[in-house]
Parts: structure tokens; sequence; C-alpha cells
């Protein structure tokens, strides 16, 4: 481990800088066109930011880490650091830019500078490359990943069947079909009632059927997986919590993130970005609020309305992220309860929203519609929205009749499955702009372990007293939240004494369990008594493990 003295005006010397790409928010990204930004913005502020990976995909992608902080102050690992993630759900790719935007913002607005030379940022903007990938390329529909690699009978899989270069949607009419044509926009298809008039339809993804028999008896796909219902706490398996996987972390982008995680003690703050009704959501994702410590509760609801200052967005529990007749929800193996339970910290996601919320159909309507027609009828108003639209994003394709190998007579077309459920890029923009607003001020309560009032006396001959005070003169505590106090993976500070060559040390011990440090006034003095011998230059190295709050070297020399 290397270790950083909170002083340090060590100067490094970079390559010479390069201008930071500006990030486009003309299209979602593929990966290639992924890994091109971040390899620049690496490339352009190396004083600044790194690149690296914490693993590979299950095809071979890297999933990209960035790290960003003042590298002239210290190494990332000795700092306290914030982590954002996004992407795990392979559609929702407007999270990728979200990300992208504050890692480009951290490094272009030099406001920054001091809160880079105390913290790390650690960005994975993409945790799901192969998925995120498909959607981009294919406008393919799928949420984390879906198992394909053993073809089952009777299964439709997804295949460019009329040869596009796009995945959309198959309509054929069928006499059990269960839906019809919208009267009111003969685009859409609704629910089937039994008024409906025909003719009826079955709707399918675009594909081909797997040793098909000719019976309708038809799956959709292969085994789907969710990554965000595979997390550690509360994991429940299939078909408990559809999507959780094997076991915790059995997917290895998963994996790769819970190793990264678990071996940086320093993390004090987490958020992921994911597309839904917009909102700033919080803990709990299972159980009820009263789960939760109860000052862990008010501390981390006046936290998500720093969020909803910034973005406009409602602040929701993930329990009540749900319809207003609906009951509260449990997400087992879910992000939220991970990172309060297991990880004890403030953990929180931004829903950026979809092309409701884009099409001015905000989160309390969405979710205050209480039957099918009311939900129908604002899909009507997104489509009437698109329709005025100048300059629109793709959204929809018409149904164009195509002679399918297998079904015979379809209509292929429908909504482009990642414009739908991601807001525009046009709204994006601000969007991201405003969620990097929150992560700074999140950020900024860090907690912060500084060695002060460091002193050495001489007592009499050659034996010298040593003094300093450790303390915390961050905000939060070492321990972040009070369930964290308990929890192995939040380090007490420990403090670690080595004299100097010819040093004897004559206190009882050198090393010392400080335990957590309160934030703001949290502090320790500590003294050490040594005995020197002849032309000692240095007394001692004090080192300071301050988990959360940061590491801190320092060395003491003799009483000239």
């Amino acid at each position: 481990m290397s270790y950083a003295d909170n002083n340090s005006n060590t100067l490094h010397n970079f390559t010479a800088m390069k201008k930071l790409p500006s990030l486009p928010f003309k299209n979602f990204f593929a990966h290639e066109e992924f890994a091109d930004f971040v390899g620049k913005l690496a490339a352009a502020r190396p004083d600044l930011c790194q690149l690296s990976s914490i693993g590979n995909s299950r095809e071979g992608r890297d999933v990209s880490l960035l790290t960003i902080t003042d590298f002239s102050t210290g190494a990332a690992e000795d700092k306290p650091a914030y982590l954002i993630h996004g992407n795990i759900h392979a559609g929702e790719l407007a999270t990728t830019h979200a990300a992208l935007y504050t890692a480009q913002e951290l490094l272009a607005d030099a406001s920054n500078s001091d809160l880079l030379k105390r913290v790390a940022f650690y960005m994975v903007p993409r945790l799901n490359p192969d998925g995120a990938h498909y959607c981009a390329a294919t406008f393919g529909k799928l949420r984390s990943r879906t198992d394909r690699s053993e073809r089952v009978p009777n299964t439709l899989y997804q295949e460019d069947v009329n040869g596009d270069g796009i995945l959309l949607s198959m309509r054929q009419q069928h006499p059990n079909g269960q839906f019809v044509k919208d009267p009111k926009d003969s685009r859409l298809v609704i629910r089937r009632r039994a008024k409906s008039k025909g003719p009826f339809y079955r709707v399918f993804p675009e594909g081909m059927i797997h040793d098909w028999d000719g019976t309708d008896r038809l799956k959709i796909e292969g085994r789907s997986f969710d990554w965000n219902r595979n997390w550690s706490y509360d994991w429940r398996p299939e078909p408990e919590q559809g999507g959780a996987g094997d076991f915790p972390f059995s997917e290895p982008e998963m994996r790769a993130l819970g190793e990264f995680i678990h071996s940086r003690p320093n993390i004090f703050g987490v958020l992921g970005y994911h597309t839904g009704p917009a909102a700033v959501l919080r803990p709990p994702s299972t159980g009820s609020i009263s789960d939760l410590d109860e000052g862990d509760d008010r501390l981390m609801d006046d936290i998500a309305r720093l969020g909803e200052k910034h973005t406009g967005f409602p602040v929701v529990p993930v329990i009540k992220y749900r319809n207003k007749r609906a009951r509260d929800i449990n997400l087992c193996g879910h992000f939220h309860n991970f990172g309060y339970h297991h990880l004890g910290l403030f953990v929180f996601e931004f829903e950026l929203g979809q092309i409701w919320d884009s099409a001015g159909i905000g989160t309390d309507v969405r979710f205050a519609a209480e039957t099918e027609e009311e939900q129908e009828q604002q899909l009507r108003k997104v489509m009437k929205w698109w329709d005025r639209q100048k300059n629109r994003e793709p959204l929809f394709k018409p149904w164009k009749r195509f002679k399918h190998t297998q079904l015979g007579q379809v209509e292929v077309g429908g909504f482009i499955f990642p414009h739908q459920i991601n807001p525009t890029l046009k709204a994006l923009s601000k969007i991201s702009k405003d969620t990097y607003q929150f992560t700074l001020e999140h950020a900024e309560l860090h907690p912060y372990v500084v060695l002060e009032n460091v002193a050495a006396d001489h007592v009499a001959g050659d034996v010298r007293r040593i003094r300093v005070r450790v303390a915390n003169r961050g905000e939060l505590p070492t321990h972040v939240t009070n369930r964290g106090r308990s929890l192995q993976r939040l380090r007490p500070v420990r403090v670690e004494f080595y004299p100097g060559g010819g040093v004897e040390l004559l206190s009882n011990s050198g090393h010392m369990n400080v335990g957590h440090l309160n934030g703001v006034t949290g502090s320790c003095e500590l003294e050490w008594f040594v005995k020197t011998g002849d032309k000692v230059k240095r007394l001692c190295e004090i080192r300071v493990l301050g988990g959360t709050g940061g590491n801190v070297i320092r060395e003491i020399g003799d009483i000239p």
C-alpha cells in the first residue's frame, strides 16, 4: 500500500495535456464509441484521471473503471472515495451518458480542484458492456442478460428477420390474440377486452422460433437475468425473485464489482444510475423503513433531498416505487439494501426518466394511473407529443407487412426499445448536469482523517516524547452510518508507529486502534516515548489507516 501526506507538495511529470473530449448527446454509445470516449478522457488529463478495468465481461469486453482524483496529492486508495456505476441494465443507455458527464465535468471544472485533492471518484460507467452494446447496436430488448447458450425448442429468439438492421416487434392476427389495434391510434396495440372488436393480434419480439413444432405453445427467449437482483443482501433464488441468478454475484461483471468494492475500504458513498419514472431512490428495497436505524433514516432522507433540489425528481424509498394502488414492493438482492446493510453506507440511485417524462408525464402522474385504460391514454399522449417534435429522436417504426418463414404473414414495427425506456438525449443533457450537482454535494460530506498538532519534545537525556492528534474533520463519521458501526467492512481508524533507525520505542505499544471517529470534531490525542542514539535524523514514521476517511503518513525528524 502507498500512503500520502495530506500536505504533500509532490510534483509529477505528466505528458502534455490534451483537450478534453466533448460528450455528444446525439446517440447512445455502442461499445466502440464508449471505449473511444473513456480512452480520450483519460489521455487528456493523466494528472487527474486513470483508465483501467475491474475485470472482463462474459464476452471478453473490459468493464472499464475511471479513477478521478488529483494524483499529486496522493493515490486514490489513500483518499475517501465515491463510487458511481451505470448501465447495470442493458437497455438503460442514458445511464452511461450521465456517468460520463460527471466524469467529464469533474475534469473540466477548475472549481473541483480542492475536492479532487481530498476525494477520489471511482466510476464504472458501463457495468454491462455486452448488454449495452447489444441494445445500442440492435435496439433489441434485454434486461441485463439473456441466456441463449442452450436453445430450447418452441422458443422464439430475437433476430433481424427482415434485414433492416434493427430488432423491433412482430404482430400477427390470431383468434386467441391478447391484443387489438388501438381504435384511437392504430399504431398502438392495447389489451383485448370482452367487448373488443377484431382483428385480434399476438405480439412477439422480432425473431425466429427454435425447433418449432407448429403449435401455439411458444416461449420467448431464454432465461433472463436482472443484475440488480444479484447483490448479496437478502438475495433469494428464482422463482422467489425473478432474474436473481444462481447465487449472489454469480454474474462475472457483478462479481468483479463486488470484489472491487470490498477491496476498497475507503469507499464512503455509492450512486447508481437507472432509467425509470424519474426519481431519487433511497433504501429500503425490502421490508419497511422501520428496519433502518432512525438516525440513518433521517440523514439519508436529508441527503436524498439534495438530489430532489437539483433535479426536481421526487424522493422515493424503493419499496414505495410503485403504482398508487399497488402494495409495497420487495426487491430481494437489490442494490439499496446491499449498500446500506452490507456496506453500511448511504447509497442512492437516480431513475433518470423515460420517454414519458420527456413528454411531460411525470412520476406522480405515471404512478397515479389506476387502470389499464389510463395507462393507454398516457401512451397516446406520448405519441401525440412525439408527432409534434420537429427534430424528433427515433421512437417508433411504422408496421410493415412481412412474410415470416415460420409464422407466415406478420407485421414488423413498433417501439424502438432503448428510446422508449430512456429519456430523450436532449432532456438527458440537463438531467446529467443536475445529477452531477448532487454528486458534488454528496461527495463533500465525506469523512476526512488528518494528523494535527504533531510535536516532538525533549524529555531528559536522549528521551523524546512524540505527540499527535488524529482527527476526522469531514462531515460524516468514519463509520458513515449508525449501521456501519458494527460492520467489519468499515474499518476503525488504526495508527501504526515505526521508529526510525537507531530509535528505541519506550512506550508499551507502538500501534494503536483508535476506533471510529465522529464527523467534524472526532479526535484522539496520542503520544509515544522513544530513546534516541547518536546522530539520529528521523525519530519515526506515523501511518494512519483511516478507512473511509483516507490514509495519512508523516515522518517526524529529531529535535534540532
